[in-house]
């Protein structure tokens, strides 16, 4: 097993679905190289069950789709694999992953702009798009001190984010900072997605008192992207507040997802 390296495994990325998970910075963050009947399987290490390496999404060659762990598989997959007669041992929900117009958020209605306008009437602020390490990271413990509840993958969530702040030249991070009385108050970042008219939505952090500021960073960053078609802000990571939260953003479209086990093709 080898850590993900995309200059060395670039075949491979172009070969995954468009997904917030398969960016070059997500899979150089998290995925290892797993070869198995001669396929390079892109895998991670399971937050739950640390032990475990499922594969992130499900293998091309069939011949691995028996006694296989996939993290990310679609309800496409699961009949391809019951069609192949493969047992499936663990067929569990893991949630759906969001997918959103740009334009929706570069020309926002109803409540949305409602809010997009609140901020933007009540609050004297300046934008720019790059802030000093430190004030992020001042302002980033400052976030994480305003919630009010636990989540099962939060800590992934955060040294992700700091693997992003390390890393925002590398992967030409685009970035969006809002600033109130010179004080920052919320961020926001992007990644295009390789090879296409696609981009994915990366952290967004707002000091909650600002009303209408969670909105207005989308809209902002969006115009980021005006020449990018769709994007993805990922799945509610197992919390139903993210969930409800991405949903009232108005996706396009959502990809259901399920975490699965297989064992013997029966004959």
């Amino acid at each position: 097993m080898e850590k993900f390296d995309s200059s060395k495994h670039f075949g491979l990325q172009k070969n995954l679905p468009f997904s917030y998970f398969s960016t070059s910075l997500y899979l150089e963050f998290s995925a290892h190289i797993f070869e198995r009947n001669s396929e390079q399987l892109v895998v991670w290490q399971d937050i739950l069950y640390p032990n475990e390496f499922p594969c992130i999404f499900l293998p091309k060659k069939k011949i691995n789709w028996s006694h296989c762990s996939v993290a990310f598989a679609t309800k496409e997959n699961v009949e391809a694999i019951k069609k192949e007669k493969i047992e499936i041992l663990v067929n569990k929900p893991m949630g759906n992953e969001f997918f959103y117009a740009t334009d929706d958020f570069i020309h926002p209605k109803g409540s949305f702009k409602n809010r997009v306008n609140q901020f933007v009437t009540n609050y004297d602020f300046s934008l720019s798009n790059n802030c000093d390490k430190k004030t992020i990271v001042e302002f980033y413990k400052f976030w994480k001190s305003q919630r009010k509840h636990e989540s099962v993958t939060f800590d992934e969530s955060e040294i992700f984010f700091n693997f992003c702040l390390d890393n925002l030249d590398k992967y030409e991070i685009k970035r969006v900072y809002v600033k109130v009385k010179n004080k920052l108050v919320g961020l926001a970042w992007g990644i295009k997605f390789l090879g296409s008219d696609k981009w994915i939505g990366l952290h967004l952090k707002v000091d909650y008192q600002y009303k209408g500021l969670s909105r207005f960073l989308h809209y902002e960053r969006a115009k980021l992207f005006a020449k990018y078609r769709e994007f993805s802000l990922g799945t509610g990571v197992q919390d139903k507040q993210i969930d409800k939260y991405k949903e009232e953003l108005g996706p396009r479209d959502k990809k259901a997802y399920y975490y699965l086990l297989t064992g013997d093709k029966r004959k």
